[in-house]
């Protein structure tokens, strides 16, 4: 038999939490999954990839559990305006994220409702039973981006972006999550097709250096030119490489 701390139990601990997200049965799997990450982190320390990997999970079935018992909601993401295509626009859900003063609410989802522009903050719902509203710095955001593609998989497969990290090295992962599972899939931005509508930040571009920083929305992907189609204004759109946008976070 194996022993309380066996990595092959963690290893059946996180099969059984699949089954039981998938039946909708994620208060049950929660626990479970926590047990499963301690002992990957017992075993092989904080830096193996099964204890991030589960680690990370954990805060994702939370929000699950969370959203789950919320009230729904009526408010579904916006058509940017011509004014708006550098913020998140109303209903975008998001993740909060390194928050220091109030670091418990980090990891929490939420919806935005508007941005306050003498604050420079944005007012977000979150989702969780008592729904309060926060007021949170653009910087404390993610924004989760649903159906974004993996690319380079046959057949292709899209998720939800639904978290980050910084590895040592500097470079940025995002958590692609699929339908029904709580597994993540960590990968570099230039492994997602995003969707349209997606808020990007423009980086590393040598000709138009000056717009590094900005942000701006995907309008569509344009397949003969392996580009996004981006607007920073109404009368303002430019095409770039995907190398060249990042997901806002």
């Amino acid at each position: 038999t194996l022993g309380p701390d066996h990595p092959e139990l963690a290893t059946s601990l996180k099969n059984l939490v699949g089954l039981l997200v998938r039946q909708k049965n994620c208060q049950q799997a929660l626990p479970l999954l926590e047990r499963a990450a301690a002992i990957f982190q017992k075993t092989f320390g904080p830096d193996h990839e099964h204890t991030k990997d589960a680690t990370a999970s954990v805060p994702f079935l939370r929000r699950l559990c969370s959203a789950s018992q919320a009230p729904p909601t009526t408010l579904s993401p916006t058509i940017p305006s011509a004014a708006a295509l550098d913020r998140l626009q109303p209903g975008t859900r998001v993740i909060v994220q390194r928050l220091q003063a109030r670091h418990e609410l980090n990891g929490q989802a939420g919806r935005v409702e508007k941005f306050i522009d003498d604050k420079g903050r944005y007012n977000v719902r979150l989702e969780v039973e008592s729904a309060k509203i926060i007021s949170v710095k653009p910087h404390n955001l993610l924004q989760m981006v649903d159906n974004a593609e993996l690319q380079n998989h046959e057949p292709p497969i899209a998720g939800t972006i639904i978290n980050s990290r910084v590895e040592d090295d500097g470079t940025v992962q995002f958590a692609l999550q699929f339908h029904g599972t709580p597994e993540l899939t960590w990968v570099t931005r230039d492994k997602l097709r995003l969707p349209n509508r997606t808020l990007v930040k423009i980086i590393g571009l040598r000709t138009k250096p000056a717009l590094n920083g900005s942000r701006a929305t995907i309008d569509s992907w344009d397949d003969a030119a392996g580009r996004y189609v981006v607007s920073r204004s109404a009368t303002e759109k430019i095409k770039l490489r995907p190398v060249n946008v990042t997901i806002m976070q």
